[in-house]
């Protein structure tokens, strides 16, 4: 995949299912055109798979889902296609998404156990399907187009829910830890999974300061 689509697929699923539902609309009618807010939310809300990834955002970080709103009505009122439309929300969830990703060194440990058990999931069904894409996983998560595979959406939409709710976790409830240094990105598949593997093994001491480092 070229540079300029890698860009558009940055966030995983989270800018896929959303710029999936942009593509579709309006799918009931004029009443729900791209230039109505309340249209934009219902859409994004009611959209399968995604709609439960857009209601994640909306209840963590609900400033995002509506400049994510804004962004999709400003864009159609000014007489943008569906496809612009769609590369604007892409480039603008993909944006939230890194910056929320990064809190999550801060995040309860709770909250990152959860996170690291859809990744596992995630992972365990890359390494079954595709070790290269597994591999290409772990050199950049945010910038792996996977998702695509009709059967990798449900663990990518898991694993995003479990990011916005971890980021949410960091924001309320900070851990304040002191990182030393980020661990080294894993040079195959089968390390990224093994070292996850072990961090989800550890007492909860020890995980708050291993597993943060490795993302």
């Amino acid at each position: 995949m070229n540079r300029q689509l890698r860009i558009v697929a940055l966030a995983g699923l989270v800018i896929g299912l959303i710029a999936m539902t942009l593509t579709q609309w309006p799918r009931s009618g004029p009443q729900n055109a791209l230039t109505d807010p309340a249209s934009v939310e219902r859409e994004l809300l009611a959209d399968q798979p995604g709609g439960a990834l857009s209601l994640a955002i909306k209840r963590t970080f609900p400033e995002d889902f509506e400049a994510l709103k804004a962004a999709v009505v400003e864009r159609a009122r000014a007489g943008r296609t569906p496809q612009e439309i769609q590369q604007v929300a892409g480039a603008f969830v993909s944006e939230a998404t890194r910056k929320r990703r990064a809190s999550l060194v801060q995040a309860p440990v709770a909250d990152l156990r959860a996170y690291l058990a859809a990744e596992i999931a995630l992972v365990e069904r890359l390494a079954a399907t595709s070790p290269e894409r597994c591999a290409a996983y772990f050199a950049d998560p945010l910038n792996d187009a996977g998702w695509f595979a009709p059967d990798l959406r449900d663990l990518y939409l898991r694993q995003n829910i479990a990011l916005w709710q971890a980021a949410a976790g960091a924001r309320d409830h900070p851990a304040g830890r002191t990182l030393a240094a980020p661990s080294p990105r894993p040079v195959s598949c089968t390390e990224g999974l093994d070292a996850r593997k072990k961090a989800a093994a550890l007492p909860d001491a020890q995980f708050g300061q291993v597993y943060p480092a490795m993302l």
